[in-house]
């Protein structure tokens, strides 16, 4: 069991904080190696913002090349979002998601179309945008992002940047 009460935790496959809530900040370095201590991990978090009545936005930030989660961390997710609907359904819930590659956003607009995500989702192809989505719906959910939540979106947006540039 992860210590729920914590802001931050990072494993080699995934970095997350909340030190900046309502944002929760969820990066999947590697997908692929993603265990169930870590999406627990994810969902304790998540539960400190739902138990609450807090607003909340995770932003997902899944990069491109690495793959996808496989099926029994995936069907962690499913079953906590199944349980937690009403919840995840108020206006002051919002999951930001970067998906780099085309033909996942594609997959993800077709699943949305069967079966519709219980909360507001905004995907995003990159971290740039999913900064500016960020600090949109917090400004939609009446909770403006302070200077250090500002910050912090800059600081991911740059590191991006950044990572880029050193790639050529």
């Amino acid at each position: 069991m992860v210590d729920s009460s914590a802001s931050v935790y990072e494993s080699a496959a995934l970095a997350l904080d909340a030190s900046h809530g309502p944002l929760l900040y969820a990066d999947f370095k590697a997908p692929r190696d993603v265990t169930e201590q870590d999406v627990q991990a994810l969902l304790d978090m998540s539960d400190q913002f739902l138990s609450g009545s807090r607003p909340f936005l995770p932003l997902i930030h899944l990069r491109k090349g690495t793959g996808i989660i496989s099926s029994q961390p995936r069907r962690m997710f499913a079953d906590w979002i199944e349980s937690r609907a009403a919840e995840l359904g108020r206006d002051d819930v919002c999951a930001v998601i970067v998906v780099p590659e085309a033909i996942f956003r594609a997959v993800l607009r077709v699943v949305y179309r069967f079966r519709a995500a219980p909360m507001r989702t905004i995907t995003v192809s990159d971290i740039d945008g999913a900064a500016d989505a960020a600090l949109s719906e917090l400004a939609r959910m009446a909770q403006p992002a302070t200077p250090a939540c500002k910050s912090f979106l800059a600081t991911i947006s740059e590191s991006r940047t950044v990572s880029r540039a050193a790639r050529g």
